[in-house]
């Protein structure tokens, strides 16, 4: 497995130590946090006991996402509950850091970790969960042929608040078919 993923305007790492601080950061940030179902607050010494747990888990991957240019840490992501023998896993994605907010990175992460979970990890199907608010999110799947495969009612308590999701994934042969992923 290779350590770091290189896109056009960014590249992704292994979360490392000295990740942590961002993450936290991010993750107690309100904005952010209106999409995700993280703990809430978090604190470093959680997040350090998080990482520890996880760093040999073989059923995720997690990275750090960062500007090419000037190595500015921008989010994070990976890939959890990764089963191999039905060959899928379940994507994540932040992008905490809001300077970078609409202006495709999230996109390109997207493409960049779809192509490694087909290349590299052999899958055959990643998916995904996003709120029904989530329209950043909606607009990223729809314009790299990710497929909306229903709606979860009533799926999550978050935030004092019940939330339906909907559920998005790709297939290889959609991937394959999708010249957006040319490698």
């Amino acid at each position: 497995m290779r350590s770091t993923l290189y896109g056009t305007r960014l590249y992704l790492r292994l979360i490392e130590v000295e990740d942590l601080k961002n993450r936290v950061k991010w993750i107690n940030d309100p904005l952010v946090q209106h999409t995700l179902h993280y703990d809430f607050p978090t604190s470093l010494a959680r997040t350090q006991k998080w990482f520890d747990s996880i760093i040999m888990d073989k059923s995720r991957v997690e990275f750090s996402v960062f500007n090419i240019k000037n190595n500015e840490p921008i989010g994070f992501c990976g890939f959890i509950n990764i089963d191999m023998s039905a060959r899928k896993a379940e994507h994540h994605i932040v992008i905490g850091n809001q300077s970078y907010w609409g202006n495709g990175y999230g996109t390109e992460t997207y493409i960049i970790m779809t192509n490694y979970g087909f290349l590299e990890l052999g899958l055959s199907r990643i998916y995904g969960y996003q709120n029904l608010d989530n329209h950043a999110a909606y607009s990223i799947i729809k314009k790299i042929g990710w497929t909306i495969e229903g709606t979860l009612r009533q799926d999550l308590y978050a935030h004092g608040k019940i939330y339906d999701r909907r559920i998005v994934s790709i297939l290889r042969a959609e991937w394959e078919n999708n010249p957006i992923y040319d490698v």
